[in-house]
């Protein structure tokens, strides 16, 4: 009878190697699903409030150049919430692309939305608009550490002004 051994030392690491990918494509799918919920659960169905511990890390940051005084954290995140559920409470996301890896989550949505409240400068118009937008977030132990917005608001302030 062969000794089998020193075929299995030669084959352990290849089997091992396939335990990473599986790893990176797991936190992947949990990173997804942060996003997922929030924005299908939280602004949706206006469950923001109960869902900021869940999907942000205490330490998250806004890369958002149309907020420079930002604040951070779970507070910041609050204070913005608050603001934009102020301007547009009814509005309904409607995600068209959802990308992730390990690290990171890509999200494209389109948004449908009444100007209820002051926002962007402009007083409430009470006029709907329809807008898009792409969020890339950065993601720490499955939650979101930092975000990155690009979002149409020249289409938006010239629906709201029209």
């Amino acid at each position: 009878m062969k000794n089998r051994y020193p075929l299995l030392l030669l084959a352990a690491p290849l089997l091992l190697a396939q335990c990473a990918p599986a790893k990176k494509m797991k936190q992947a799918e949990v990173n997804k699903e942060t996003v997922r919920v929030w924005f299908e659960e939280g602004w949706n169905h206006n469950r923001n409030e109960e869902l900021l511990d869940r999907c942000f890390s205490p330490d998250w940051q806004d890369g958002n150049p149309l907020r420079p005084d930002q604040l951070p954290g779970i507070e910041g995140m609050r204070e913005l919430v608050k603001s934009y559920r102020h301007a547009f409470p009814d509005a309904h996301f409607t995600i068209t692309h959802l990308t992730a890896d390990e690290t990171h989550v890509t999200i494209r949505y389109e948004v449908n939305a009444r100007h209820l409240g002051d926002m962007f400068g402009i007083p409430a118009t009470g006029k709907e608009f329809v807008s898009t937008g792409i969020v890339l977030y950065e993601m720490k132990d499955g939650k979101i550490f930092r975000s990155w917005q690009e979002l149409d608001l020249a289409g938006i302030l010239n629906q709201l002004r029209e």
